[in-house]
């Protein structure tokens, strides 16, 4: 299951740089990232697209095994202008195999 989700992500998703803490150097890497889409009544965070509103402070990051999201500290995710730290993450298996990481990112300001 883990190659097909590498071929997906390797298709489909963005580069990404994770720079884990005390470390200058990053490591690159395939993720797909999203602003959280979220029914709410505060509307000051929220910005227009194509799909409707999106929050602009809360992304989902989906990434290979590799990526390690837990193991950051205080380091922060890259992608093209922006930068996230990441607030939740969670190793996903199926069986005995990790297959991708899930992760909820916060707009690194």
């Amino acid at each position: 299951m883990t190659g097909r989700w590498e071929r997906i992500l390797s298709r489909y998703g963005q580069t990404v740089t994770l720079y884990r803490q005390g470390q200058e150097e990053g490591t690159v890497c395939r993720a797909f990232l999203q602003p959280v889409q979220e029914k709410r009544s505060d509307f000051f965070q929220r910005q227009p697209t194509p799909l409707g509103l999106v929050w602009q402070d809360r992304w989902i990051c989906l990434g290979g095994p590799d990526m390690a999201l837990d193991e950051l500290g205080g380091g922060y995710i890259a992608w093209g202008d922006h930068t996230f730290t990441v607030r939740s993450a969670q190793p996903v298996y199926l069986g005995d195999e990790l297959v991708y990481w899930w992760g909820l990112l916060a707009v690194r300001e």
